[in-house]
């Protein structure tokens, strides 16, 4: 009689099984699904900020009036009320209303008052534009004096009205972010579309520099000859890097503790350290000397927060094979493209500015003195919104200096100080405006120890060294950067608190 046998008795184990241990103790989790009105309030701000650089900075109406349509679309797709299911939340079913939410929000207030102030700018006209065809100049009218005032120029000009434009879309995209993203995936999405976009916009200046004819995008006649990448202005292209720089070099920490934590054996943090290799690279070769200098104190601070967590964090998890390896591909990268890109022209420029070998830092330093007076004299109301460069004249001709050179007339369109002429042109009013907003953005960061996020700290970093470097140019007066900037604000505080929640959770 034949005993039964058992079938597979003698076949060896699963190795798969085996080789993955840490798989038994693993939750079986499953990734909710991003609400489908989210979705597409991410492609639209998502496709808002990605234009704006490649539309000239958007410096343009045409381009300002693209972003300022995205922008109401996105915000009326993030008003409309939302079914949220099981697949959604992995528990009960709800209906979100996202109004709530928006009227709490410091910020949609305070900006709702500082267009309040712009119109009333705007429709309370204290100078006049007049032009016989060749020459332009303006003409001073009655005003109410207790009103604060502003210049009646036309909408090609800039001007007022112009302004409106450009702060409404960035209040429009600062409260869509807020109200309409719920989920920490969403903002990851966004932080990583900007990060991409900046490695594209740094490899097409890299092209430029590299195979350029002096035209931008190889066909247009740029206004400015000093034009990087699609900026029409370099100093604008590489202080918008440098924000794409600190997304960039942010994410490359979150993803590299996540797989610390998570025990990964591969993750996008090398990636992205390759996209932050890129843009720094861009931002020495756009010759943009103010955004080298912050993209250095940034690179410098970065380093070194590596280097004391990697201090500090216990043997076990740390890597030196790996790290060492990616220092030495990543320095090797950095050192070809600076050799292919004459980068010692680049750093020749950078040295005669700090050493003031040209004249470019005394001009800007005689303007803002130039500034300052006439900030004194309106501090209280201002002269309105995008009127700097129409009343500025005025007292341009007290300091003959600033007046011409050589032959040559000078006309300053700007204070290349945005921390001075700011509040020349908002008033007292405005600027307190501002400054409420910025305080609400750090003092909600703090309380959710912004700093102990990779993520968050490189962002708000990046964002504050923008911002300080904006006393010695004017990157502000770029929709682009001032959009982005706003935009990121937001950004990373729903992320800082969406990781704490997580965190808790």
């Amino acid at each position: 009689m034949v005993p039964p046998t058992v079938e597979h008795a003698d076949q060896p184990p699963d190795l798969a099984k085996l080789q993955k241990p840490l798989e038994h103790f693993r939750a079986k989790t499953r990734r909710l699904k991003v609400h489908p009105a989210e979705v597409t309030v991410l492609w639209l701000v998502g496709a808002q900020l990605v234009i704006l650089p490649w539309a000239l900075g958007t410096m343009r109406a045409w381009g300002q009036i693209i972003s300022a349509v995205l922008a109401v679309a996105g915000f009326a797709f993030s008003l409309a009320p939302r079914n949220y299911t099981e697949e959604h939340t992995g528990a009960a079913s709800f209906r979100l209303l996202t109004f709530p939410k928006l009227f709490k929000f410091p910020v949609f207030w305070l900006g709702l008052a500082l267009l309040g102030l712009v119109a009333i700018q705007a429709l309370n006209p204290a100078w006049t534009y007049a032009t016989d065809g060749k020459l332009w100049w303006m003409v001073q009218t009655p005003s109410i004096a207790w009103l604060p005032p502003g210049v009646d120029v036309p909408l090609a000009e800039w001007g007022p009205w112009r302004t409106f434009m450009i702060f409404a879309t960035a209040w429009l995209t600062i409260c869509t972010i807020w109200i309409a993203f719920t989920r920490r995936r969403t903002v990851q999405l966004l932080l990583t579309a900007l990060a991409c976009n900046g490695l594209l916009l740094a490899l097409f200046g890299i092209a430029q520099r590299l195979l350029g004819n002096g035209k931008m995008f190889w066909f247009f006649e740029s206004p400015n000859p000093s034009f990087f990448s699609s900026f029409i202005y370099k100093n604008h292209g590489g202080a918008y890097l440098d924000l794409t720089l600190a997304v960039s070099c942010g994410l490359a920490a979150w993803y590299y503790l996540r797989g610390l934590r998570r025990l990964e054996k591969s993750n996008p943090s090398g990636v992205l350290v390759f996209f932050a290799t890129c843009i720094a690279v861009s931002v020495l070769t756009s010759y943009a000397r103010g955004a080298t200098i912050v993209m250095l104190v940034f690179l410098f601070a970065a380093i070194g927060a590596f280097v004391l967590h990697q201090v500090t964090t216990s043997s076990e998890h740390r890597k030196p094979v790996v790290l060492i390896v990616l220092v030495l591909i990543f320095g090797y990268f950095l050192k070809t493209g600076m050799e292919a890109l004459r980068s010692r022209e680049a750093w020749d420029r950078l040295r005669a500015g700090v050493m003031r070998e040209d004249r470019s830092l005394e001009f800007r330093e005689r303007a803002t003195a130039a500034a300052l007076e006439m900030l004194r004299e309106n501090w209280k109301a201002g002269i309105g919104a995008g009127s700097f460069r129409f009343v500025f004249p005025i007292y341009q001709h007290r300091h003959p200096e600033l007046v011409a050179v050589g032959s040559q007339r000078m006309f300053w369109e700007h204070a290349h100080n945005d921390i001075v002429q700011t509040p020349i042109e908002l008033g007292a009013t405005g600027t307190l405006l501002l400054l409420a907003t910025l305080g609400w953005y750090l003092l909600t960061l703090t309380r959710s120890y912004f700093w102990d996020n990779p993520l968050s700290a490189s962002v708000v970093l990046g964002l504050l060294l923008v911002l300080g470097y904006s006393w010695w140019d004017f990157p502000f007066q770029c929709p682009a950067i001032l959009i982005t900037w706003g935009a990121l604000w937001t950004a990373i505080v729903q992320w800082t608190q969406f990781e704490e929640q997580h965190l808790k959770g």
